[in-house]
């Protein structure tokens, strides 16, 4: 080789250390400026984010004060609608007993009427109505029996009510003695009257007996009373 063409290479360890120590402090200040670039960023950030909650917070402040009014709204309307309802509830209620007595005064003018202004009835005893409802208890019955006297009210009438059921019991026919099936294992019934006459009591029905028919009958005692009464009807289903 010849030694014209050779290069010598000398090392030189300062400039390495400088370019080190220059790159070094680049790179420091390279951080530091993306740290302040960073704690003003997040700064602002933050302070986005705190406008942001304080403005969500306000809403929903305001949201739950509107939902606080409409509840009340809405206790309010369920107040006027459980008061209509009540209202409502009343008047019906109050329509149906006025309806009820309307009809009770009703049947009441009809019967006085029968005893003012019979019509074309022949004078005497009558069996102006008789009725039967279950009352508490199984077999248990309220009966309500009224007698009048039809153009001769200037005279009491006397006598005795006598009144059967008859039926049926294991399948044969039957008949049960009416005061005999009262609470009190009454005597018959007596009547004494110039316009009417009311009865009413309880009686109990056997299980295992099974009335159809009730007959009742109008005894008079002495003399100069009108004819007696024999008259059946049906058990009421």
């Amino acid at each position: 080789m010849d030694s014209a063409n050779r290069k010598i290479l000398v090392y030189q360890p300062l400039y390495v250390w400088l370019a080190v120590a220059v790159l070094a402090v680049l790179l420091v200040v390279v951080a530091y400026g993306l740290f302040e670039y960073g704690v003003r960023y997040s700064g602002t950030r933050v302070e986005q984010l705190t406008q942001q909650r304080n403005k969500l917070e306000s809403q929903v402040g305001v949201l739950q004060k509107q939902n606080a009014e409409l509840q009340e709204q809405v206790a309010m309307l369920r107040r006027s609608s459980e008061i209509d309802r009540r209202a409502t509830r009343e008047v019906r209620d109050e329509f149906a007993a006025l309806r009820n007595q309307l009809m009770e005064q009703r049947k009441d003018l009809e019967f006085y009427r029968g005893i003012v202004s019979p019509g074309d009835a022949e004078p005497g005893l009558r069996i102006q109505r008789f009725q039967l409802e279950p009352a508490g208890g199984e077999g248990n019955f309220f009966y309500s029996l009224t007698l009048t006297q039809v153009k001769r009210n200037d005279r009491y009438v006397r006598g005795v009510v006598e009144m059967e059921v008859e039926g049926e019991e294991d399948g044969s026919p039957k008949v049960l003695v009416f005061n005999k099936l009262a609470a009190d294992n009454s005597k018959p019934l007596s009547y004494k009257f110039r316009y009417f006459q009311n009865f009413e009591g309880e009686i109990w029905i056997p299980p295992q007996f099974t009335p159809q028919r009730i007959r009742i009958m109008l005894k008079p005692k002495g003399k100069g009373q009108p004819a007696g009464i024999d008259e059946t009807m049906d058990w009421p289903a």
